[in-house]
């Protein structure tokens, strides 16, 4: 195993701990582990800074701008168009169907976890984190795990499907940490909500690679309405 598939490998699980481990950090200035829950938004956005770094070293390690990879292909332009569109007419009753279906079975309730994740903050900070958060997830996440760490694979593994399987599963796993409350049902609820979502993209991307740039926007207006949502709570 080469070093960029080592690498590819330690970064599956990269955008987990670092949720993890600035949650940590918000709860020791914090002195609460509940109150730093609250701060997920900002949990997020600092793992994106982080994980924006990282992509871009990494890059560059294999010769790549890391800039060049959010290109438009001008030569499939209106078929990769078309076909995101119609993907994208899937995406959403995958994201909401899912959720709901997930959070009646675990409580009986769908509306138990948005309260668990839309607790108020500070207002000042939300508006910050409004432009912060979907800018920097658009950049961070999509690229990390469909884009770095699924072609390393697609390189390496005997198993072609397994460099869709891994980024797909970690993409959906990386939730059980934002945030980390130690409720099961919670844990169980954040690390499957996502997983058809995110074995659409993956498998999309996997075949049509040129559908990526898309993709990370859908994703940036996807959860710049998330971060809008801390503000009808507030």
């Amino acid at each position: 195993m080469n070093l960029s598939t080592k690498t590819a490998y330690l970064m599956l699980g990269s955008r987990l701990f670092l949720f993890l481990f600035f949650q940590a950090a918000i709860a020791w200035i914090a002195n609460s582990w509940e109150i730093s829950s609250h701060y997920w938004l900002l949990t997020a956005t600092l793992t994106n800074f982080v994980s924006i770094l990282l992509l871009y070293f990494l890059f560059r390690r294999d010769g790549i701008v890391y800039w060049r990879i959010f290109s438009l292909n001008r030569a499939t332009l209106k078929k990769d168009i078309l076909l995101f569109l119609g993907l994208t007419l899937a995406a959403g009753p995958l994201v909401f169907i899912t959720g709901a279906l997930l959070s009646k079975s675990l409580w009986g309730d769908p509306d138990v976890p948005t309260r668990m994740l839309f607790v108020p903050i500070d207002k000042w900070l939300i508006y910050i984190l409004m432009l912060a958060f979907p800018l920097t997830i658009a950049l961070a996440e999509l690229a990390t795990y469909f884009v770095y760490i699924m072609s390393k694979l697609k390189e390496q593994v005997k198993l072609r499907w397994l460099a869709v399987l891994l980024p797909v599963l970690f993409l959906s796993l990386q939730h059980c940490t934002l945030p980390f409350i130690p409720d099961m049902r919670f844990i169980l609820y954040r690390g499957l909500a996502f997983l058809p979502f995110a074995a659409l993209i993956g498998i999309s991307l996997y075949y049509r690679p040129s559908l990526f740039p898309y993709f990370a926007v859908l994703h940036g207006i996807m959860d710049f309405a998330t971060a809008l949502m801390f503000l009808v709570e507030v």
